[in-house]
């Protein structure tokens, strides 16, 4: 089998999908299944002069017919734009004023100069000659494997200044030889970066009170200003904070949300100026003795009595592995690690004038008696808990 490539222009594809000398549907392929919104972002690159995937046709040496083997949808969008079945999206991010003037407009509707760049937009296509009668199949099945990218790895394609800082953030703990061991995940598929992403967006909003959805942090990477001055200060001392405190042996297992909640944690601690680089020690300490109230907790009996932060362990236990991206599932992990340290620090002996507020708003709501995590959510969330100042 050859792939031998060709690169024809919109006009002359349209020409042979007109003609049938180029068929859009073989016998195995699927339906049409792109929706409207799919097909104008594909339009929208093309009138931007963007990239489009190459498109592998089947030819029969004879008839010198094709069938699509890959790429079906992106010609079925080209075909029904020229056909007039949808107009121009103009509001596509990122805005861009030329196309924002195309908006509702159709293909016959274009200025000439528009309509005649697009007709000349070439398209790579790989024409398959040559081949055995299993090659194309076998061809189509890799050319179509999932890829499933993860948010965090759709989102690195956003070159722009806040990925360029997260990677930065990402590629000093990497250079630290920060891993599983002190983390309990390793960086597969860039799951740091997405902690370290939602962490920074966090610091940015000021509060924790907020879902964060996969959108805000697809908008995050887009915006081209860069974190603020005060906020990559604070994420890069949190991080280096929190790693040299995880130098400690026994400290609890992390997974991606309880990580996100401890370095949410050590971040309140460093805005309010509670916490600095001479505190790493002393995390160190309190993530042992928090360690250790969940060893405590899986072996007290039901129903004895128990302190205020060992009665919130099973609380963050459960909200560390069901619901853990709701704000209510946040607040109650924030909480329950806010709370064991107050009783570490009275324990300890650590005092800080800035952390006043908070030990004032953990001895209110606890005073109110509420477990049931619902109803200490709301209780949680309605003192303001969720402001990270």
């Amino acid at each position: 089998m050859r792939l031998v490539p060709w690169d024809p222009d919109i006009q002359t594809v349209m020409t042979r999908i007109e003609s049938l000398a180029l068929d859009l549907q073989p016998n195995f392929q699927r339906g049409e299944v792109w929706p409207k919104s799919k097909k104008q972002r594909l339009i929208d690159s093309v009138l931007r002069e963007w990239h489009v995937p190459p498109i592998h046709v089947i030819e029969n040496p004879e008839t010198r017919k094709q069938e699509v083997l890959d790429g079906q949808q992106r010609l079925v969008a080209i075909r029904d734009f020229v056909r007039g079945e949808f107009a121009v999206d103009g509001s596509t991010d990122p805005l861009d004023p030329k196309i924002q003037d195309l908006d509702g407009l159709k293909y016959r509707m274009l200025p000439d100069e528009v309509k005649r760049q697009f007709d000349q937009f070439t398209l790579r296509l790989y024409r398959i000659v040559d081949f055995k009668p299993s090659e194309p199949a076998e061809l189509f099945y890799r050319l179509n494997q999932p890829s499933n990218l993860t948010g965090a790895e759709q989102r690195n394609a956003f070159y722009g200044p806040v990925r360029d800082q997260i990677r930065e953030l990402v590629l000093s703990l990497e250079a630290r030889g920060v891993g599983k061991e002190q983390f309990g995940f390793s960086n597969a598929r860039m799951a740091y970066d997405d902690v370290i992403c939602r962490v920074a967006l966090t610091v940015k909003r000021g509060t924790i009170a907020t879902k964060i959805i996969g959108n805000d942090l697809v908008e995050l990477y887009r915006s081209e200003e860069p974190l603020g001055g005060h906020d990559r200060s604070c994420l890069a001392s949190c991080l280096d904070l929190f790693v040299e405190s995880c130098a400690t042996v026994p400290k609890p297992k992390f997974n991606k949300a309880t990580l996100y909640s401890w370095l949410v944690f050590v971040a309140r601690g460093t805005l309010l100026g509670a916490f600095d680089s001479k505190h790493s020690k002393y995390i160190g300490q309190f993530l042992t003795y928090f360690h250790l109230l969940g060893v405590e907790s899986s072996q007290r009996e039901e129903g004895s009595e128990a302190s205020s932060a060992l009665a919130l362990i099973p609380i963050y236990e459960d909200r560390a592995t069901s619901r853990v991206a709701d704000v209510s599932s946040i607040l109650l992990r924030d909480f329950a690690i806010w709370y064991a340290f107050l009783e570490f620090s009275v324990a300890s002996g650590y005092s800080s004038t800035a952390l006043t507020d908070i030990k004032d708003r953990l001895k209110l709501i606890s005073s109110s008696g509420v477990r049931e995590p619902d109803a200490l959510s709301r209780l949680i969330q309605n003192s303001g808990w969720g402001e990270l100042k």
